[in-house]
């Protein structure tokens, strides 16, 4: 899909080597330049389809950039000292150079270092996992840098679809830092809300709700997630636990949600008592969400997975299985290149991008958004960021119905000041949140009426997005001989959970029992503790993102290039099928390669790193204040012997020796930290080279001076909500920036004026649309 697109990676972090696999893997024509220094495993992951060139004079790099569409640079744990592009050593005007870095160029961390673990820390991610009365938990290796990686990707896309109009490139810019912080599920909004601060669950994820986390059967761990009260009335049946809802105590299922115990003192015991296998396929076939947790080699051999085809061999290791890419490009009911009319996105956005230094750089792009929860919403949102007109498709019941029970209120921190108001269902923070930008029509499409104002609505659109179960649009009627018949030009995205092939297809997903089934729930942990649920859903803004970058793919496929050497790619519609399940995996793919090269599971570390040594959460003066480290370097453990005042002798132990007495260093470190300050602790750290954060809460990651030094949130007025903060979109793109036009719709808001506008409905018609409350401005009753 993106042949003829000709990339230069010069070699540096994993976050750089994700976003050159994700275009290499699409058919851009990548070249690798330098050698990497990640391990072999990692290389094994992100490297196959790249061309290596290894290391060359600075005359060749300087002939390859010059006629590159895109240059990638990289680096962690160290600032990114740019070598290509605007600004550098090498460039050319319609360069598209992505730089990608632990902080900001600019701002008070402008030259501090990286590790995963102190990325987890100082984002706010790193308080949510683990148990309240131990140290927080880092999550899995790499997953800030791959997150990074999607973001890069994104915006390399972004800017290309910026220089059609312009042929200007631009510099696009990503950190960890704010990536990190964009991908917070309700964290900051609940504190913005309500002065609310998350923290760490225990064994389960770090919101409302229960059961949602990790839960051990007689062989072994399952994942289960029930949070809606018509899955946990299945569960009490399934358990022989129905009766719980007599108790006096529980005057609804929100009660059991809302209070796990309560609910855990019975099912705990029956659970222990099944096999993991069995009661996640008894559980699935009563419409109860629950997954297996896998370990790599179970990936392997997962018989879903088999079928779908997720694992190919590796061009570096022919003999090791790396996941494939989990973006599924195929021609929209059927077409074949060439077919139907190249319109839509294709001839509009030419014109229309000459607008895109004021209004994005997808401005002119039409999407549909059928959206739900966070996966489909995130995806959405990033592409109204970025310029195009998003409009949401929502059930007048999407948002809750006209009532509210107070513990639903409580239990969420969704609204502001914990007050629901008389229009409750417009003042959701987690609804606002991923409807920034967008519009939104508040329509029964289960009315035939209502179905056939969404089809004309499809005619106006250049995309459609949907997160669905594989059976709900064709039971609507929509499947995609008929998307064709409505719109030939179509870009179709759809993100069921697991697919829509092979034996879990109707399984139901969401992303808390996502990850486990997709290996990252094993990869956490206390060394001394079986595997461990993370604090944030985390699938879900993996999915998110790798469905944004497919979108500006598929669009991309439709384009000619901007010397006009190429006709038409794709004149005819394109479906995206991305399965939430193989996106995660795409995040673990070092660690399954790891797994067949060593012959054995990773181990897991806790807050350790299996080569820098020593690294950890210490605890810091306060009550539950701690402090993220990682030694790099030699230099970094002298200069950190000497800060801490450890015993002199040691600052001559390497590495190897560092691993071996880490309990020791570990005791010693505890006991210089506990007295300090987290933050000023980490200054001190980074003045001497050594990788350190604080771990923050919401409000401390609200506050974060670097984060107000960039901007990195932005104050909109809802009319219904009031004034809140929210992260920015975390790729910066130079030339056409994210632009926030105006706060999330009310439901409905804009009923008619898209009716009218776009799907071509006159006034009768809609106005018998609302008479009969097919369209609606508030939920029913």
């Amino acid at each position: 899909m993106l042949q003829g697109l000709s990339v230069i990676e010069l070699a540096g972090s994993p976050a750089g080597g994700y976003a050159a696999k994700l275009l290499a893997e699409q058919g851009a024509e990548v070249a690798l330049v330098g050698v990497p220094s990640r391990p072999w495993a990692v290389q094994v992951a992100l490297d196959g389809a790249k061309r290596p060139l290894g290391v060359l004079p600075d005359a060749e790099v300087a002939a390859l950039v010059a006629a590159a569409d895109v240059v990638i640079e990289s680096s962690a744990p160290d600032p990114l000292r740019p070598q290509a592009g605007p600004g550098g050593r090498w460039q050319h005007p319609g360069l598209v150079a992505v730089r990608i870095a632990p902080f900001s160029p600019t701002g008070p961390y402008a030259r501090w270092r990286s590790t995963d673990c102190t990325d987890h820390a100082i984002s706010g991610h790193l308080r949510l996992t683990g148990d309240p009365d131990r140290e927080p938990l880092q999550g899995p290796a790499l997953q800030p840098a791959y997150a990074a990686g999607v973001h890069a990707a994104i915006g390399a896309l972004a800017a290309l679809e910026a220089r059609r109009g312009t042929g200007v490139g631009q510099v696009v810019s990503v950190s960890h830092h704010e990536v990190m912080v964009a991908l917070h599920q309700f964290t900051l909004l609940r504190h913005t809300h309500n002065g609310d601060i998350l923290n760490r669950l225990g064994n389960r994820y770090a919101g409302p709700g229960s059961p949602i986390g990790l839960y051990h059967c007689a062989d072994g761990p399952i994942s289960l997630t029930a949070p809606r009260d018509d899955q946990l009335e299945r569960l009490l049946a399934v358990a022989g636990l129905s009766d719980l809802l007599d108790d006096p105590e529980v005057a609804s299922t929100y009660d059991l949600m809302h209070h796990p115990t309560l609910l855990e003192e019975h099912l705990l015991p029956w659970l222990a008592s099944q096999a993991a296998e069995e009661t996640v396929q008894l559980l699935q076939a009563v419409r109860v969400p629950a997954a297996p947790v896998r370990t790599m080699a179970g990936l392997l051999a997962d018989e879903h997975l088999q079928a779908r085809g997720v694992w190919g061999p590796s061009p570096l290791a022919p003999a090791v299985r790396v996941p494939r890419p989990p973006m599924r490009l195929t021609p929209l009911g059927g077409a074949q290149p060439g077919q139907g009319a190249a319109t839509g996105a294709v001839h509009r956005s030419i014109v229309d991008r000459q607008l895109a230094g004021a209004n994005g750089p997808l401005h002119g792009l039409r999407v549909v958004d059928l959206t739900r929860v966070w996966a489909g919403p995130l995806a959405t949102r990033i592409l109204a960021d970025l310029g195009a007109d998003v409009v949401m498709v929502e059930a007048p019941w999407a948002r809750g119905p006209a009532g509210i029970d107070r513990s639903s209120v409580l239990a969420t921190h969704y609204y502001p000041d914990d007050e629901p108001g008389d229009e409750h269902w417009n003042r959701i923070g987690f609804v606002n949140k991923y409807a920034i930008n967008k519009r939104s029509v508040a329509l029964d499409v289960s009315d035939p009426d209502g179905l056939a104002a969404l089809e004309a609505l499809l005619r106006w659109a250049d995309v459609v997005i949907e997160n669905y179960s594989p059976r709900v649009m064709p039971q609507l009627g929509l499947d995609e001989a008929r998307l064709a018949e409505l719109n030939p030009s179509l870009v179709y995205v759809t993100m069921p959970g697991y697919g829509r092939s092979g034996p879990c297809v109707d399984w139901l997903a969401y992303g808390p029992m996502i990850d486990s089934h997709a290996g990252l729930s094993v990869l956490q942990g206390y060394p001394d503790e079986p595997a461990r649920k993370g604090g944030v859903a985390w699938p879900d803004p993996v999915a998110g993102l790798h469905a944004a970058f497919a979108v500006l793919v598929a669009l991309h496929a439709r384009r000619t290039d901007r010397s006009g050497e190429h006709a038409e790619q794709y004149g005819g519609g394109l479906t995206v099928e991305l399965a939430q399940l193989e996106a995660t995996i795409a995040f673990v793919g070092h660690a399954v390669v790891a797994a067949q090269l060593d012959g054995a599971e990773p181990t897991r570390l806790g807050n350790r790193h299996p080569q820098h040594a020593p690294q950890g959460v210490y605890p810091a003066a306060g009550t539950d204040r701690w402090l993220a480290l990682t030694v790099v370097d030699d230099a970094g453990w002298r200069a950190l012997v000497s800060l801490a005042g450890l015993e002199a002798g040691w600052a001559s132990g390497d590495a190897t020796w560092r691993r071996a007495r880490h309990d020791e260093i570990d005791r010693a470190l505890a006991g210089w930290s506990a007295k300090g300050e987290a933050a000023e602790l980490a200054a001190a750290l980074q003045r001497i080279g050594v990788p350190a954060a604080p771990v923050t809460d919401a409000a401390e990651v609200l506050a974060d001076p670097q984060l107000s030094a960039v901007d990195a949130f932005v104050a909109l007025e809802h009319p219904a909500a009031g004034t809140h903060r929210w992260p920015r979109l975390a790729v910066r793109l130079e030339r056409t920036p994210a632009t926030y036009r105006r706060p999330a719709p009310r439901l409905g808001e804009h009923n008619v004026e898209v009716l009218t506008e776009c799907a071509g409905l006159d006034a009768a018609t809609i106005g018998r649309l609302l008479e009969r409350g097919v369209l609606a401005i508030r939920p029913p009753g």
